[in-house]
């Protein structure tokens, strides 16, 4: 039987049943952890499903983002120290930054460290540095819309950048976004079968569809 794989979604929030449900939220300067807003976008109900449909996929569900879709710096640093000592074997964050973030990139480093693989979005075009996909400790995905459902392809190997689908069936939801939970969700099911976080990127590598050269 398959085991069970814990995955920390930090995004606007899912409306259905996950294994744990929580908020960060910045008051008077301060991070805390509280219940989540009504869920209002389906962002993080589109990545959400994609990843968990695999039944043994558990969600930690993490809405960082307000009801007017904005989130800051200080929201995403109040998700990764939260799972600092969480038993989470893989991050979601189909999300970025322009600008990069000492703490955030500490908490990178402190949980990868730990063993948890983070994995986040990185736009297709436009920007050379996007955090935290940029980090080092980070695998960074992006869309490639030559990509079947379940294909991965590598786009650049110096820089660990892989492409998924970007399609998603809900529309205003999809891109770089659904790339990066079509990988997870990919990611996933290889660390079911024990492979490591290298084993994983060496056997993508080797099949890896559009290899750059």
């Amino acid at each position: 039987m398959p085991k069970d794989i814990f995955v920390a979604l930090i995004d606007s929030g899912c409306s259905f049943e996950t294994y744990e449900k929580l908020a960060i939220k910045v008051e008077n300067n301060k991070i805390i952890t509280t219940t989540q807003n009504e869920i209002k976008y389906k962002h993080g109900d589109v990545i959400g499903e994609i990843i968990s449909s695999n039944e043994n996929i558990k969600l930690y569900d993490i809405q960082v983002f307000d009801e007017n879709l904005r989130t800051t710096p200080s929201h995403i640093i109040g998700a990764l120290t939260y799972l600092l000592d969480k038993k989470v074997d893989v991050i979601n964050m189909s999300l970025g930054l322009k600008t990069n973030y000492k703490e955030i990139e500490d908490l990178c480093k402190k949980l990868n460290s730990k063993g948890v693989i983070i994995i986040s979005s990185f736009p297709r075009s436009g920007s050379d540095f996007v955090f935290p996909a940029s980090y080092d400790e980070v695998i960074s995905v992006t869309s490639d819309g030559k990509c079947q459902e379940n294909e991965i392809s590598c786009i650049d190997l110096e820089k660990s950048l892989f492409g998924a689908n970007p399609f998603s069936k809900v529309e205003g939801v999809g891109g770089s976004s659904v790339a990066v939970a079509i990988f997870t969700k990919y990611f996933c099911e290889k660390l079911q079968k024990d492979l490591s976080k290298e084993e994983i990127l060496t056997e993508i590598k080797k099949g890896c569809k559009n290899e750059s050269k």
